[in-house]
C-alpha cells in the first residue's frame, strides 16, 4: 500500500481536502512563478486559434444593461430550493432579475439568428449553457446559476461600466478543481487551465459586454459544437435533465466551462474580479 492510499485509510475525507488544499496552493505559486500568457501557437487546432463567425465591437462601449438573466429550461416545476435562490438574487443584488423560461424565451430570440434545431435535443442543463453564450453575446448583462446569492452586485455593475477594456466580471475561481477540463482527455488547453486556475472566473455568475471578441468567440464556439452534434442529438436526444444516457453525445462542462475558461485564459487581461457575485454551492438543488 503506499503513502497515499494509508493516508487515506486513516484520515478519510479529511486527507482528500488537505490534497485539494496542497494542490491549489502548488498550481497557485507555479502560476505566480511561471505567469501565463496567450500563445495561439499552443493551440493550433483548437477553437482558442479560430475567427469568431460573428462580429464584435473591437472598442468598449455603452454602459452594460442593469439585468440579470436567469434560465428555467424545462417544462418540470421550479424545486423549492431553486426557487429560494431566485428569490435571495431578487433580495440582494440590487438590480432586476429576469428569469427566462420556455414561455418567454422567444422574446429574447434576435431576428436573424434564431435557435438551432438541434436546441430541443440538449439537456436542461445543456440549453442554459448554450444560452448564456446567446444572451450574453447578444444582449450582455448579467447571468446568475439558480443558486443562493448573499451580495449586492451594483459595485461589479459599476466596475465594468468604469473600465476602459474589461469585457467581463466575475467571481474568482475556487481552485484547480473548478478548471472546466476534466473532459478534456489531453492537450495544452487542459495542461493550462489545471496550472492558471487563479486568472478564470467562475462559470456560476458573471456580467459581460455584448458583442465583444470575448463574448463572439464564445457563442460561435458553443453554437458551432450544437450544430457539429445535431444529427447525433437527434439519433440521441437527452432522456433527462442531466443528459445522462451514455448515448447522449455532449460531455458535461462541453457546452459552457470547456469554451469559457480557456477563454477565460486568452483573454484574462480583459478580466475582472469580485467575490460578492460568488453564490452558495450548497443544497441549490
Amino acid at each position: 500500500m503506499d503513502i497515499k492510499n494509508l493516508a487515506f485509510r486513516l484520515m478519510g475525507e479529511q486527507y482528500t481536502r488537505m490534497a485539494i488544499k496542497r494542490r491549489d496552493m502548488l498550481t497557485w505559486l507555479y502560476s505566480v512563478r511561471h505567469p501565463y500568457q496567450y500563445d495561439a501557437s499552443r493551440y493550433e487546432g483548437t477553437f482558442l486559434t479560430r475567427k469568431a463567425d460573428y462580429p464584435y465591437n473591437k472598442q468598449v462601449q455603452a454602459p452594460v444593461d442593469r439585468v440579470i438573466y436567469v434560465f428555467w429550461t424545462g417544462d418540470n416545476e421550479i424545486t423549492p430550493n431553486r426557487m429560494a435562490g431566485i428569490r435571495s438574487l431578487e433580495k440582494v443584488s440590487g438590480v432586476p432579475v429576469k428569469l427566462i423560461t420556455p414561455e418567454n424565451l422567444q422574446s429574447y430570440i434576435v431576428d436573424g439568428d434564431p435557435l438551432p434545431e438541434a436546441y430541443q435535443y440538449l439537456s436542461l442543463v445543456h440549453r442554459s449553457d448554450f444560452l448564456r453564450g446567446y444572451f450574453m453575446y447578444h444582449h450582455g448583462g448579467g447571468y446568475a446559476d439558480i443558486k443562493t446569492f448573499r451580495r449586492s452586485w451594483v459595485k461589479a455593475f459599476d466596475s465594468l461600466d468604469a473600465s476602459d477594456d474589461a469585457f467581463v466580471i466575475g467571481y474568482p475561481e475556487v481552485g484547480f478543481l473548478g478548471a472546466a477540463n476534466q473532459d478534456m482527455s489531453t492537450g495544452n488547453v487542459k495542461t493550462d487551465l489545471h496550472f492558471h486556475w487563479r486568472y478564470l472566473i467562475g462559470n456560476g455568475a458573471f456580467i459581460c459586454r455584448p458583442h465583444t471578441q470575448f463574448t463572439a468567440e464564445w457563442y460561435s464556439e458553443s453554437r458551432r459544437r450544437l450544430e457539429d452534434n445535431a444529427a447525433k442529438l437527434k439519433a440521441h436526444p437527452a432522456k433527462d435533465i442531466f443528459g445522462t444516457n451514455a448515448d447522449y453525445p455532449l460531455s458535461w462542462s462541453s457546452m459552457q466551462g470547456g469554451i469559457f475558461h480557456p477563454l477565460c485564459l486568452k483573454f484574462k487581461d480583459r478580466l475582472l474580479k469580485n467575490k460578492a457575485l460568488k453564490p452558495s454551492f450548497k443544497n441549490y438543488r
